[in-house]
C-alpha cells in the first residue's frame, strides 16, 4: 500500500470513529432535549411499597443520598477512585461506564472496603427515618444489575422480566417494580417489549415489589445483546481492577517491548480456556452483535500469525459458524481465565497497529 493510500485509510478511520462517537455520546443539545422531555413526564400517583411515610418518595431520597455522597468526603474521593478504576478496567468500553461506576458505588461501595456508603448515609441522616424505614433503605445494598424486558404498567408499578442473554430467554417470575427515574414508572409508558440494563433492588418483598434504581440503558429488542455487557458490573472486584500496563508510561513501554517479542499464537494457545462466550460483531458492517461461544483458535504458524493476526472459531448455531479476528471480540464473562491473555493481545494490537498483512483488507470476508 502506498503512503497516499495509507493516509486515506487513516482519514476514513478517523471519520468513522468521529461518527461513532457522535452516535454514542449525546450532544449537549440532545441531553437537554431528553431532560426537558423527562421533566414533562407526569409522575405516578404513588410509589407503592413504602413501609413508613418518610419513604413514600424514594426517588427524592435517592437524589438526596447521591448528592450527599458525591459532595462530601470520604464518599467523593472513593467514588472517583472507583470511576477511574473501571474506566481503565476490562469493561471500560461500556458506554458511560463512569456513570455505571457511580451506581455501583451507591449500593456497594468499593470492593473490599469496610466503609459502606449507605451505612454512612444512615449514620449521618438516620434521624430522618424510623427504624423500619432504615431497614427498608438498607435493601438497596442488595441492588443487582440485570437485563430486563419491559412490560406494561399497572397500579403504578412496572412489569419487569429478567432476561438471560446466553440462553436468550426469560428467567424467573415477572417482577413488579417502582422506578426512581424522573417520572417514575411513567417514563416507561409505550416501551413495552424493549430491554433495559439497570440495577434492581428488593423493596417490599411481601408485596412482590422491587425497586428499579433509576439509571438505565434502554434498547429495542433487536439490540438487546448490546446491553449484556453491563452485566460485567456483577463482578466489581474484576471490573475495577485496572490492567497493569495502564499504570504509567513506563509500564506501557515495558509491556509493549515484551509484546513485540512474543510468539502470540503459541502463547495464547497455552492460556486460553475454551469454550467461552463473547460478543461478536456480525457482517455485513459489524453493527449487530451476537453473543456466541468461541470454541477454539484457528490453527496457524507463528509466522502467519505475526503477519495476519490471531483468529477464533465461533459457533453461531448448530449449522453455522464463522472465523473472527481476536481484536474484534469482547468477553462476556469477566471471571474467564481467557480474559487477561485476550486483553494483552488486544492492547498490543491497539498500540502497535494491525498485523501488516491485514492493512487495507476489508473487515469482513466471505470464505469459500
Amino acid at each position: 500500500m502506498s503512503r497516499r493510500d495509507e493516509a486515506k485509510r487513516k482519514r476514513r478511520q478517523k471519520r468513522a470513529a468521529h461518527s461513532a462517537r457522535r452516535e454514542v455520546e449525546p450532544s449537549l443539545r440532545r441531553v437537554l432535549t431528553n431532560l426537558k422531555e423527562a421533566i414533562a413526564i407526569p409522575e405516578p400517583a404513588r410509589w407503592p411499597g413504602a413501609s413508613t411515610p418518610e419513604l413514600e418518595r424514594p426517588d427524592h431520597i435517592k437524589a438526596h443520598y447521591g448528592d450527599w455522597l458525591s459532595r462530601r468526603e470520604p464518599g467523593k474521593s472513593k467514588m472517583q477512585q472507583l470511576e477511574n478504576a473501571m474506566v481503565q478496567g476490562p469493561i471500560g468500553y461500556v458506554n458511560s461506564i463512569e456513570h455505571w461506576a457511580m451506581e455501583e458505588f451507591f449500593y456497594h461501595g468499593i470492593p473490599g472496603d469496610s466503609w459502606h456508603p449507605i451505612d454512612a448515609y444512615l449514620e449521618r441522616h438516620g434521624e430522618r427515618f424510623t427504624p423500619a424505614g432504615q431497614v427498608q433503605l438498607r435493601r438497596w445494598k442488595d441492588a443487582r444489575v440485570g437485563l430486563y424486558r419491559l412490560g406494561g404498567i399497572h397500579d403504578d408499578t412496572l412489569e419487569l422480566q429478567e432476561w438471560d442473554p446466553i440462553a436468550d430467554g426469560a428467567v424467573g417470575p415477572t417482577l413488579r417494580a417502582i422506578s426512581l427515574c424522573i417520572g417514575g414508572v411513567n417514563a416507561f409508558r409505550g416501551r413495552e417489549g424493549r430491554f433495559i440494563a439497570s440495577y434492581v433492588a428488593p423493596w417490599a418483598p411481601e408485596q412482590n415489589i422491587v425497586c428499579e434504581m433509576g439509571y438505565s440503558a434502554i434498547l429495542p429488542h433487536s439490540d438487546r445483546i448490546r446491553l449484556a455487557s453491563h452485566l460485567g458490573l456483577r463482578h466489581p472486584d474484576i471490573a475495577a481492577r485496572p490492567w497493569p500496563w495502564t499504570a504509567n508510561r513506563s509500564a506501557r513501554h515495558t509491556y509493549l517491548q515484551r509484546w513485540a517479542q512474543r510468539e502470540w499464537q503459541g502463547w495464547l494457545q497455552e492460556r486460553f480456556v475454551f469454550p467461552f462466550h463473547a460478543f461478536i460483531p456480525m457482517p455485513p458492517h459489524g453493527e449487530r452483535l451476537a453473543l456466541a461461544p468461541v470454541t477454539g483458535l484457528v490453527p496457524n504458524t507463528a509466522t502467519d500469525a505475526q503477519q495476519f493476526g490471531i483468529y477464533f472459531i465461533v459457533d453461531l448455531d448448530k449449522n453455522k459458524g464463522m472465523v473472527c479476528g481476536a481484536t474484534n471480540i469482547k468477553l462476556f464473562d469477566l471471571t474467564s481465565p481467557s480474559l487477561g491473555p485476550l486483553s494483552e493481545y488486544q492492547t498490543f494490537r491497539e498500540w502497535a497497529g494491525p498485523p501488516p498483512g491485514t492493512i487495507g483488507a476489508p473487515r469482513f470476508r466471505t470464505l469459500r
